[in-house]
């Protein structure tokens, strides 16, 4: 009781003292519409220089409703220059500067009148009422900053603790990723080593398994060759070794069309530009091409068009008959190859069995693997743990870390249309109440406030674009509250979104001293 009684005193004498300066600073003399603090560069024994220093004038010209210097330095009290600016004093209240071109324009900007002296009666003096009121707002405002900065203290003292120990954490987690490192380099040498063994030991397979698909594409290779050796022989009816264009002709085979002869397109088709076909051609190219042809004639399958349209026309036929042959001819080009050893191998790496000593090896080198992995996976936790500590290390909280423990923290607000939602350091987002997806309206971006505290506005960028516009924003206001919570959302310009927050981490209790060093031409 007696600390409160004390301040009230305090304050009273703080009060008479003001109100002395008040009077004291009114009966200065100067120019109408000259602050105090400019009231020196006018003086009425000496011409006056223009404050952008391009013209000197005799003094009686000062507020003469004519407009001399460029800068409108001369003509404070008129309206004359359009760049001027007059000051009102508002003794009682908080002093004030407007433009000069609002002087005596019938509406009352000063709340001492003076801006309208040429009808003073119009603007009588409000500043005393004025003053008062916001000498209370004021005296509320100093009291919620008050308050509000033993919890700011509190948000200080757990904020220091909080980038202490997301300090600490990072340095063990180095700790952690140097020996999970190690880890991860044994696990890599032992599954080298098993993984070596193990091929040494699969390769005897392998080496097996290459011989028999040699084996079996020879023996496939030839059964084709012996294949064709036999329809050569079959056709070759002067068992010459040499197949003619006459012993062509009488082959029905040969007829693709089907329209009962061999034509020039058909023996183009089969022997190109030769008179003859010996049997090593035949083997390498002609069969391939007739072979499509003799299956047909056994019934061993029938083409597509035959299926579905058993009546169509012989160009049809023949077409189909065409592709069919292309196809052939592709399948056994490739079946007189060797298989590709990249399939053969993943399929018998599958399928293979092995004796009781190669299992052994192969799963040894098989757990090798999986702790290697889970080794590497362990790693790559630990950085990205590192990585998101080393981040927040780098955010800035405030002086004095004051805002670290709002982090991540997230307040809501719903409106008629939205619910949104501000995540302190991270994000703002917006739902409609009708349902549908979430919408980010910006991501943590920077501290934006002005006059000297950067700390009062947070600015959320790079939202989600609006439609044919630009992405959205938010802008965040902060100032002094007991409780942290958002009191107001609305989009003032499109894609523009301004929320106003209040949290104990903005109260501080310099803050009368502040309002009172602003207010100096009270």
């Amino acid at each position: 009781m007696v600390y409160y009684s004390w301040i009230n005193h305090l304050q009273s004498f703080v009060l008479v003292i003001f109100s002395f300066v008040i009077c004291a600073q009114s009966d200065v003399p100067r120019p109408r519409g000259v602050s105090l603090s400019k009231a020196s560069l006018y003086s009425p024994t000496k011409d006056f220089t223009c404050f952008d220093g391009t013209l000197t004038i005799p003094f009686s010209h000062v507020n003469d409703d004519y407009c001399d210097c460029f800068d409108g330095s001369d003509e404070p009290g008129t309206s004359a220059c359009l760049n001027g600016v007059f000051h009102c004093t508002n003794a009682g209240h908080q002093s004030q500067n407007i433009p000069s071109s609002r002087v005596n324009d019938g509406i009352c900007d000063c709340c001492d009148g003076t801006d309208e002296y040429a009808s003073p009666e119009s603007c009588p003096n409000t500043c005393e009422e004025l003053g008062r009121e916001a000498r209370v707002r004021a005296q509320q405002l100093a009291e919620l900053h008050k308050a509000g900065s033993y919890l700011r203290v509190d948000l200080i003292e757990k904020g220091n603790m909080k980038r202490h120990g997301m300090a600490e954490q990072l340095s063990q987690l180095e700790k952690d990723k140097s020996e999970a490192m190690k880890i991860k380099e044994e696990k890599e040498a032992l599954k080298n080593e098993l993984e070596s063994k193990e091929n040494e030991a699969l390769q005897v397979y392998r080496d097996a398994e290459e011989r028999e698909r040699q084996l079996k594409a020879e023996q496939e290779k030839e059964a084709l060759v012996n294949e064709a050796m036999e329809y050569f022989s079959k056709y070759d009816s002067n068992n010459d070794g040499i197949l003619t264009i006459d012993e062509v002709k009488v082959q029905n085979v040969f007829d693709k069309n089907k329209d009962g002869e061999v034509s020039e397109e058909e023996l183009q088709y089969f022997m190109g530009d030769n008179e003859s076909v010996d049997k090593d051609s035949f083997v390498s190219s002609t069969w391939s091409m007739l072979k499509p042809l003799v299956m047909m004639e056994k019934g061993m399958f029938k083409s597509p068009k035959e299926v579905e349209e058993p009546e169509g026309d012989a160009e049809a036929e023949m077409g189909e008959e065409e592709e069919l042959d292309e196809t052939a001819h592709d399948d056994d080009a490739v079946d007189l190859e060797s298989p590709s050893d990249d399939d053969h191998d993943v399929e018998s790496e599958q399928t293979r069995t092995y004796d009781e000593e190669t299992q052994k090896i192969v799963d040894e080198a098989s757990e090798a693997r999986r702790q290697f992995t889970e080794a590497e996976r362990t790693v790559r936790e630990i950085e990205a743990n590192i990585r998101n500590i080393q981040v927040n290390l780098e955010k800035d909280y405030g002086l004095q870390q004051e805002f670290a423990t709002l982090e991540g923290q997230c307040y809501d607000y719903d409106d008629k249309e939205y619910d949104y939602k501000l995540c302190m350091f991270q994000k703002v987002t917006q739902k409609s109440k009708n349902g549908g997806m979430e919408v980010l309206l910006g991501s943590w971006g920077e501290w934006a406030g002005e006059d000297g505290n950067k700390y009062s506005i947070m600015k959320y960028t790079n939202g989600i674009a609006c439609w044919n516009g630009p992405n959205r924003i938010a802008a965040v206001n902060i100032n002094c509250g007991l409780e942290t919570k958002i009191l107001s959302v609305n989009e003032p310009y499109r894609c523009e979104y301004k929320i106003e927050l209040v949290t104990p981490a903005a109260c501080d209790e310099a803050f009368t001293t502040q309002q009172q060093a602003s207010h100096d031409e009270l």
